[in-house]
């Protein structure tokens, strides 16, 4: 045998790269997001910018900046998927739900039902009357931290309301 390292080599050599165990560690993360993040949503990738910041606060900043880019919506839905954090998945499920106003209809029941469970039945419940319109300014929703684009509304947002005496509106 030769002294080279072949391409079938399975011991590792003294004084080899570390690249190739570098590159599985990257190809078993790359794995990771395409499988166990939605179905039909893991091929969408987000490169993140060298920062101080941890990706979940990039994707956050960068949903606020542009909120029409269906690709930053995904992504960061997934990121908190794989992350596992219910919080943090219904903010960007929100979000989500805010962006694209009565169009999006697919995109929002395919990111809500990837993550029915996470989420939990109340929070599910909430979306599952807006995914075909979407949410508004004036939708109230249920405590959301980390919403970029909720303007925070958590109760009842009608002041006035029409009153109705005998069938006749007054």
């Amino acid at each position: 045998m030769a002294d080279g390292a072949g391409s079938r080599d399975i011991v590792r050599r003294a004084g080899a790269a570390a690249a190739a165990v570098d590159n599985a560690a990257g190809m078993r993360e790359q794995w990771r997001a395409e499988h166990l993040a939605i179905p039909g949503t893991g091929h969408i990738h987000f490169t993140a910018l060298p920062s101080e910041d941890d990706v979940a606060d990039q994707l956050a900043r960068r949903v606020a900046g542009d909120p029409t880019d269906a690709r930053l919506h995904v992504a960061r839905v997934n990121h908190h998927v794989l992350a596992n954090d219910a919080d943090r998945i219904f903010a960007a499920l929100v979000d989500a739900f805010f962006a694209f106003g009565p169009t999006g209809a697919g995109l929002r029941a395919r990111l809500l039902n990837g993550v029915r469970r996470q989420i939990g039945a109340e929070r599910a419940a909430f979306l599952d009357g807006a995914v075909s319109q979407g949410l508004t300014a004036r939708s109230s929703l249920p405590w959301c931290p980390g919403s970029m684009l909720s303007n925070g509304v958590t109760g009842v947002t009608d002041i006035v309301r029409p009153r109705q005496y005998a069938g006749v509106p007054s």
